[in-house]
C-alpha cells in the first residue's frame, strides 16, 4: 500500500467543513430543543464552534416545523431599540389564517417592514416610546402567535442594556412555544459576568440547557482537516494543526482553507507540512488579537512583548527582566494582560499565550531592531540561568540571523537532545542545520547521518525525506556518505509504503559496496527482507544470500545485527521453524542503542509476521516484548506498530466489544500513512459484517491502492468481501483479480489475507472457475509442509468453495477441516463463516443443514455481525428451521426492540430502506415498516436520527 494512495482523498476541495466533535452536545441540545418552552445559553470563547453548533441544530429543528429566528449582538452598531431580536424577527413568517393580534404589535411596523402587512393597523397602536413596554409588549405578542419558533440570539456578550433586558424577560417569561438560544463568550461578558445581566433561574415549567463549549482535541481538529485535504495530509498535519489552533476550531479552518487553495497548485513534491509553514497568522485571529493588544497599558504590552519574544511559558521573573520593568510595575502589567485575555497562566508562575498562532500575531507586529535586542536579552537572562536551555539559546541565537552565532548553538542543542534519546528536539535541531545553504560540510554529513538514523524510528519523517534527498543528490559528498544516508531514507519510505523506497535502496546498495560493504549488506537485507510485492520469492532469497556474505567481510555489530534482523523478517514471511532459534540467537548489547533497535524490529517483525500465518498466541507474547523494548529505547515506530497489531488480534480473535472505536482512535492519531491503510480494513470488515454499507465504504476508500505490500492483497480481499456482501460478485472478482496475479508474482503463500475465498466465492458465480482454482492450487502446492494455520485454513476454505459444484463430499471435508482449524487458532468469525457454507452446501437437506446455520448464526450473534447473522436466520426461515428465542417480554411499549435498535443503528449511518433491508436480511416493504416504527418512537424525522 503506497502512501500515496493513502491519500486518494486528500486532493484539496473547497468542500464544507466536517462538523466533529461535538455529537454529544448536538443530541443535548436537540434533546432540550424538542421541548417548548426552553431556553438555552451557550458559552464559549471566539472561534469554538458556538454558531457551528447551533447551524446544525438549526437545521434539524427548522426539519421538523420549527421556525428558525437568527439575530446578532454587535460591538458597535447603531441605535436601534432591541436591535438584535428586531433583526431576528425579519425573518418572521405568522401562520397563515386567521391570527389575532394585539393592537400594541402594530408598533412594530416601523421595524420590522416585513410583517407590516399582517400586523393590526398602527392607528390602533397605543402611544409608547420606542423603549417602553409597548415595543416589549410588542415583540412579545409576536413571538407567541408564531407558534413553534426558535429564536437564536448571538454573541450576548455584546448587548446592549436595553437588549439585555428584553432578553431576561423572554427567558423569565418564555412564550409557551418558544425555544430561546444565547451564545456569549464569559471573558467579554460585563463587570457583573451575568449574561442576562441579573442573576437568572430557569421558572418550572421551562426546558433548559446551559453548555460551555471546550475547544476540540487533536482527533477532532484532525477529523476536521480530513474533511478538507483528505486522510492523509489530515494525518500528517493534525498534530501540527492542533497545536496552531489550540484546539479552536474556525482557527483550524481558516489553516485549511489556505491549505486547500495552496496545494492544488503547488509544485510536485511538496509537502502539506511545507505549506503550512507559509500559512502564517489568519486574518481574523490577527486582528482580534491586535486589538487586544493596543488596549493594554503601555507596561503591559512590554509583558506581551516579552512573552512573544521568549515563545515558552515563562515566569514572571524572566518577563520582567526583559521587559525592562520594576517588580511592582511589572505585577500590574501581568495582570492586564490575564485580565484581557491576551496572557493565561499556564502553570502556577508560568505564562504564556493561549496558543502559538496568538503569540505569532503578537511577534510579527514588533519592529526588527526590537525583536533582535530581545532576543539578545534573552538570550543574556538564559544564559545565567543554573541549567541553561540549550534549545531556547539555539532558538534565540537563529532569530538574530548570524550562522557564526546560531549554528555552534544549534549543534550543541542537537547533540543534547541526541545524547539524552529526544528524537523530536534533535530532529528539529538537525532540519535548521541542514537547511543553512552555508553550513560546513564536516557538520552537514554529521547531521545528514544523525537525522537519517533518528527517521528510522520516528513517526513522522516527512519533513525530513526531502531535505535528506536534496543532500544526497549533492555530488560534493563522499558517495559512501551518501549511500549511508540514502540506505536510511529508503528504509523509512519503506516502512511508510513508499515504492521510491526500492529505488533508494537499489542505488544506495552500489553506492556502499566497494567501500561499505557492511552497510551495502543492510540495503540488501531490507531490500530482500520480503514485504514487497514487485520482489520475487527468489529475489528476496538471493538478496539475503548476497546480504549475508557482504556483512561476513567486516565486523559491524550494528550491520551484522540489521542484516539478521531482515533475515529473520523473511524467514517469517516464509514460515520457517528457523525463525524461534534466530530470535533466541539475536545479540542483546546493552551499551549499543543501535543494535537494540534491531532486536526490537525482529521482535516485532516477527510477531507480526506469527499473527498473519495465524500463530496468534506467540504473535502476542513476542508483542510484548517488542512493546517492552521499544518503550525502553523510545522506538516510537514499533509502538505505534504494536498498537496496531493488537487491534488486528482482537479482531481476529473475536474481541470487538468497542474494537471499531479503538481503531478510529489510532488511525486519527497516528501520521503513519500505512497504520491508517491497516486500521481502516479492520474498521471497514467490521461494519460490513454488521451491514454498514455507507460507513464501510467510506473506510473501504482509504483501503486499496498500487499494489506494493501485503496491506494491498488484504484491502482487495476487504473490497471483494464487501461486493459479495452487496450481492455484486462481478465487482468482487474485479476487486481480487489484480491482486491475485501480484500474489502469484510474489509467489509467497503462507499469508492468510481472505483472497483466496473471496475469489473462489466470486468465480463461482462470473465463470472465472478455471483461473480461482488454479491460483487455489498454486497456492496449496506453495504452502505445502509449513507451519501457518491460518493460510492453511483459508487454502482449505477456497478449496471447499471451489469443490461445492462438482464434488459435495469433498466440499464438505475441505469446509469442516477450515473450520476446525480456524476455530483451533482461534479466528471464531472465519470459523462462522465456514459453517455458513456448511449450511449452504447441505441446503438441499434442511435438517442437515440447519446446525450449520444456527452455530453459524450464534457465533455472528455473539460478535454483533447484525448482517451476517441476518443473513443466517433467513437461511433457516428458508429452510423452515429458524426458532426465535422467546420474547423476554410482551411489549415494549415505546422501547426500541431489538429488531429496531438495529434499524436505529443503521439509520445513524444514513442507510436508506433499501441498505437496511440487504443488511437484515429482509423485504424493502418490512424494512420500510420498521423504520417508521423507530421514526415514530424516537418522536423524530429520517434526516435527524443520530442513534437510539
Amino acid at each position: 500500500m503506497t502512501a500515496t494512495k493513502h491519500d486518494t482523498r486528500s486532493k484539496p476541495s473547497r468542500a464544507n467543513y466536517g462538523f466533529v466533535g461535538r455529537s454529544e452536545e448536538l443530541k443535548l441540545l436537540l434533546e432540550t430543543l424538542e421541548q417548548e418552552p426552553a431556553v438555552v445559553l451557550i458559552a464559549g470563547e471566539a472561534g469554538v464552534g458556538k454558531s457551528r453548533l447551533l447551524d446544525e441544530a438549526a437545521a434539524r429543528v427548522e426539519a421538523s416545523g420549527v421556525q428558525i429566528l437568527r439575530g446578532w449582538c454587535h460591538p458597535l452598531r447603531e441605535p436601534l431599540p432591541f436591535g438584535p431580536v428586531i433583526d431576528a424577527l425579519q425573518s418572521a413568517r405568522l401562520p397563515a389564517g386567521h391570527v389575532t393580534l394585539s393592537p400594541v404589535t402594530a408598533q412594530l411596523a416601523p421595524y420590522v417592514p416585513e410583517l407590516a402587512d399582517a400586523l393590526p393597523d398602527p392607528a390602533d397602536a397605543p402611544v409608547g416610546g420606542p423603549q417602553g413596554p409597548g415595543l416589549t409588549h410588542a415583540i412579545l405578542g409576536v413571538l407567541t402567535a408564531l407558534g413553534p419558533a426558535l429564536l437564536a440570539i448571538e454573541d450576548v456578550h455584546w448587548a446592549d442594556e436595553a437588549t439585555r433586558e428584553l432578553l431576561l424577560l423572554l427567558a423569565r417569561n418564555t412564550p409557551p412555544h418558544l425555544r430561546l438560544l444565547l451564545t456569549y463568550r464569559e471573558e467579554e461578558l460585563p463587570e457583573h459576568r451575568n449574561v442576562l445581566g441579573s442573576p437568572y433561574r430557569r421558572p418550572v415549567g421551562t426546558a433548559g440547557l446551559d453548555l460551555t463549549l471546550a475547544p476540540l482535541d487533536q482527533r477532532h481538529i484532525t477529523e476536521l482537516a480530513e474533511t478538507v485535504i483528505g486522510y492523509g495530509a489530515a494525518a500528517v498535519l493534525g498534530p501540527q494543526l492542533y497545536q496552531r489552533s489550540a484546539g479552536l476550531p474556525l482557527v483550524a479552518e481558516e489553516d485549511l482553507r489556505f491549505l486547500a487553495d495552496r496545494l492544488v497548485h503547488a509544485p510536485t513534491g511538496t509537502t502539506p507540512m511545507t505549506v503550512l509553514r507559509e500559512a502564517g497568522v489568519p486574518r481574523a485571529l490577527k486582528e482580534a488579537v491586535t486589538c487586544r493588544v493596543a488596549d493594554l497599558p503601555e507596561d503591559a504590552v512590554a509583558v506581551v512583548h516579552a512573552a512573544a519574544i521568549l515563545a515558552v511559558p515563562a515566569s514572571e521573573e524572566t518577563l520582567t527582566q526583559l521587559a525592562g520593568l520594576s517588580q511592582e510595575r511589572a505585577e500590574t502589567a501581568l495582570e492586564a494582560a490575564l485580565t484581557a485575555h491576551v496572557l493565561e497562566e499556564t502553570s502556577p508562575d508560568r505564562y504564556a499565550f493561549r496558543h502559538v498562532l496568538a503569540r505569532q500575531a503578537v511577534y510579527e507586529r514588533i519592529l526588527g531592531p526590537s525583536r533582535r535586542r530581545l532576543h539578545r536579552q534573552a538570550i543574556a537572562a538564559l544564559e545565567n540561568q543554573a541549567d541553561a536551555p540549550v534549545v531556547q539559546l539555539a532558538y534565540h541565537a537563529r532569530q538574530l540571523g548570524d550562522p557564526t552565532i546560531w549554528i555552534p548553538r544549534t549543534k550543541t542543542a542537537a547533540e543534547h537532545a541526541i545524547a539524552i534519546g529526544d528524537d523530536g528536539i534533535a530532529a528539529g535541531q538537525l532540519q535548521h542545520l541542514l537547511s543553512e545553504a552555508s553550513l560546513p560540510t564536516d557538520i552537514r554529513v554529521w547531521a545528514a547521518l544523525e537525522l537519517s538514523r533518528i527517521m528510522k524510528r520516528r513517526t513522522e519523517p516527512a519533513e525530513s525525506i526531502p531535505l535528506l534527498r536534496r543532500i544526497v543528490a549533492d555530488t560534493s559528498l563522499p558517495e559512501a556518505v551518501r549511500g549511508k544516508i540514502r540506505l536510511n531514507v529508503g528504509r523509512v519510505l519503506m516502512n511508510h509504503a513508499d515504492p521510491q523506497g526500492i529505488r533508494e535502496l537499489e542505488i544506495a546498495v552500489t553506492e556502499l559496496e566497494a567501500r561499505r560493504p557492511e552497510q551495502a549488506a543492510v540495503a540488501l537485507a531490507t531490500l530482500g527482507a520480503g514485504q514487497f510485492l514487485s520482489r520475487t520469492r527468489e529475489q528476496n532469497l538471493a538478496d539475503m544470500e548476497r546480504a549475508r556474505v557482504l556483512v561476513e567481510r567486516g565486523d559491524d555489530p550494528v550491520a551484522r545485527a540489521g542484516v539478521l534482523a531482515s533475515r529473520i523478517t523473511l524467514l517469517g514471511n516464509l514460515a520457517d521453524p528457523a525463525v524461534d532459534e534466530l530470535l533466541q540467537r539475536f545479540p542483546t548489547e546493552e551499551g549499543n542503542l543501535e543494535v537494540a533497535y534491531q532486536r526490537c524490529r525482529a521482535l516485532y517483525n516477527t510477531a507480526d509476521n506469527y499473527l498473519v500465518i495465524g500463530r496468534d498466541e506467540r504473535a502476542a507474547a513476542l508483542l510484548d516484548a517488542a512493546e517492552d523494548l521499544a518503550k525502553r529505547i523510545n522506538y516510537q515506530f514499533i509502538l505505534v506498530r504494536c498498537a496496531v497489531d493488537r487491534i488486528e488480534l482482537d479482531f481476529g480473535e473475536g474481541r470487538w466489544d468497542s474494537l471499531a472505536d479503538r481503531a478510529d482512535h489510532l488511525a486519527h492519531q497516528s501520521t503513519v500513512p500505512t497504520v491508517g491503510v491497516e486500521l481502516m480494513q479492520i474498521r471497514a470488515q467490521l461494519d460490513i459484517a454488521a451491514g454498514r454499507w455507507g460507513e464501510a465504504q467510506h473506510a473501504l476508500s482509504y483501503c486499496t491502492g498500487d499494489a506494493f505490500s501485503l496491506t494491498y492483497l488484504v484491502g482487495s480481499a476487504v473490497l471483494g468481501r464487501y461486493h459479495l456482501a452487496r450481492g455484486d460478485p462481478a465487482a468482487a472478482w474485479n476487486a481480487v483479480d489484480p491482486a491475485l496475479k501480484a500474489l502469484r508474482h510474489k509467489d509467497i503463500w503462507v499469508w492468510q489475507t481472505d483472497l483466496l475465498p473471496v475469489a473462489a466465492e466470486a468465480a463461482g458465480v462470473t465463470g472465472h472457475h478455471r483461473e480461482a482454482a488454479d491460483i487455489v492450487d498454486r497456492a496449496a502446492s506453495g504452502a505445502r509442509g509449513a507451519d501457518a494455520p491460518a493460510a492453511t485454513a483459508e487454502i482449505l476454505l477456497a478449496q471447499g468453495l471451489i469443490a461445492a459444484d462438482t464434488d459435495p463430499r469433498a466440499a464438505f471435508d475441505l469446509l469442516e477441516q477450515a473450520r476446525l482449524r480456524y476455530s483451533a487458532i482461534p479466528r471464531p468469525y472465519h470459523a462462522a463463516r465456514c459453517s455458513e457454507h456448511l449450511g449452504h452446501l447441505l441446503a438441499a437437506d434442511s435438517a442437515a443443514a440447519a446446525p450449520h446455520f444456527e452455530r453459524a448464526l450464534d457465533a455472528f450473534t455473539a460478535l454483533d455481525a447484525t448482517a451476517d447473522a441476518a443473513r443466517c436466520q433467513r437461511s433457516l426461515r428458508k429452510a423452515g428451521q429458524y426458532r426465535p428465542a422467546p420474547r423476554g417480554r410482551h411489549s415494549y411499549g415505546t422501547d426500541l426492540t431489538p429488531r429496531e435498535r438495529q434499524v436505529a443503528d443503521l439509520l445513524a449511518t444514513g442507510a436508506s430502506n433499501k441498505d437496511i433491508a440487504q443488511a437484515l436480511a429482509l423485504s424493502v416493504r418490512t424494512a420500510e415498516h420498521h423504520v417508521a416504527r423507530v421514526l415514530k418512537k424516537l418522536r423524530t424525522t429520517r434526516g435527524n436520527i443520530s442513534g437510539p
